[in-house]
């Protein structure tokens, strides 16, 4: 019977950890999302609509306390967003390939952005872990999660493609393999 319920409190606690690495929820969200945007429109472009979306802008700051504006990249080239957090075991292992990406893809062709989603993470402790394991994109701190609710941020890693015109063309937990193939 102890082999039973010690199994059954293992399978709980794995579980529970799953749920909350796959399905990090952003609380609070009405239908009005932080930008202003009505969910349906902002929900058709983010979630399998063939109609592009404007994305969102915000302002965060980097690591260094610089400040960093998505639409600052408007018409210059597209932006990833990659959205994160350092307990994310799969936010971790999908790490090494999106650097990947980055060596094929120089920074002038395509900006990535690093965005810690705050939850469950200190910016002290996000600077500790960027400084043991760094990274050829800024990383920024979304404090409260204002940016990852805008976002619909429902599971991490996620990964926010916008073209050269602000446009999200992909959205989605899977890192793409050709992201300039999904800018054409």
């Amino acid at each position: 019977m102890k082999h039973v319920v010690r199994n059954a409190a293992r399978f709980g606690i794995v579980s529970l950890f799953v749920l909350m690495t796959l399905n990090f929820v952003t609380p609070g969200m009405d239908r009005v999302g932080a930008a202003g945007l009505d969910e349906g429109i902002l929900l058709a472009g983010l979630f399998g609509s063939s109609a592009k979306t404007p994305a969102p802008d915000f302002e965060l700051q980097d690591l260094g306390g610089n400040s960093v504006k998505l639409s600052q990249f408007r018409g210059e080239r597209p932006v990833m967003l990659y959205f994160w957090a350092t307990w994310c075991p799969a936010c971790i292992t999908l790490k090494p390939h999106l650097v990947k990406v980055r060596e094929r893809i120089p920074e002038k062709d395509m900006q990535i952005l690093g965005i810690n989603v705050g939850e469950g993470d200190s910016l002290q402790r996000v600077k500790r872990y960027q400084e043991g394991h760094p990274v050829p994109w800024p990383t920024l701190y979304d404090n409260g999660s204002k940016v990852a609710r805008t976002y619909r941020v429902q599971g991490i890693p996620l990964f926010v493609l916008i073209d050269r015109e602000g446009m999200i063309v992909y959205q989605g937990n899977d890192l793409p393999q050709d992201p300039l193939k999904l800018l054409k």
